[in-house]
């Protein structure tokens, strides 16, 4: 706070620009987010995929095994609990939503329940991944929903009643919510 120069003058502070109401995150950080998440999972990934030959069957379009896919699928949602669950559990983030300062809150900005995330959020995910044929097409519909709306929501945080939020845009906040 700066002092007066001479007695009697009054200092005024300069306006203070309003905070933004708006800290939906954007688009491109969320790509980013789920890019790092990705690559992620691939990077733990491809030494399972080597040890079951998967490459070399995708390689000569052979089929792979019902039980080898079922398999991967399971280690695949370990693998998520083992990377993710801990930040999921503690600030509704995965890694890349930490790395650029995104968050997974409810409709009001607070951390939603742990057991509700999963289950509303990511398990019809993983369900509609293995409808054969169909389920590419609405992991597809699911993310690009994300364009058709002003809150760039997708269809997952829909069903979850969920949004991601960007933690470096720095909001009004209600007393109760869990967002500083």
């Amino acid at each position: 706070m700066n002092e007066p120069q001479e007695p009697g003058q009054i200092n005024v502070e300069p306006p203070q620009a309003p905070l933004p109401i708006n800290d939906i995150a954007g688009r491109l950080k969320r790509f980013t987010a789920a890019m790092i998440d990705g690559l992620i999972g691939m990077f733990v990934s491809l030494p399972i995929f080597n040890h079951f030959g998967i490459w070399e069957a995708v390689k000569n379009q052979q089929e792979v095994p019902a039980s080898v896919s079922y398999g991967l699928a399971a280690f695949g949602v370990v693998m998520f609990f083992i990377l993710h669950g801990y930040l999921l559990f503690h600030f509704g983030q995965t890694i890349g939503k930490r790395i650029t300062g995104l968050a997974i809150v409810t409709l009001t900005n607070e951390k939603p329940p742990f057991a509700a995330l999963i289950v509303n959020r990511y398990l019809p995910q993983w369900v509609v991944s293995f409808i054969p044929g169909l389920g590419p097409l609405l992991a597809i519909a699911d993310v690009t929903y994300i364009f058709f709306n002003d809150q760039h929501r997708c269809i997952h945080d829909l069903i979850a009643k969920t949004k991601v939020i960007d933690l470096r845009v720095k909001v009004p906040v209600a007393p109760n919510s869990l967002v500083a």
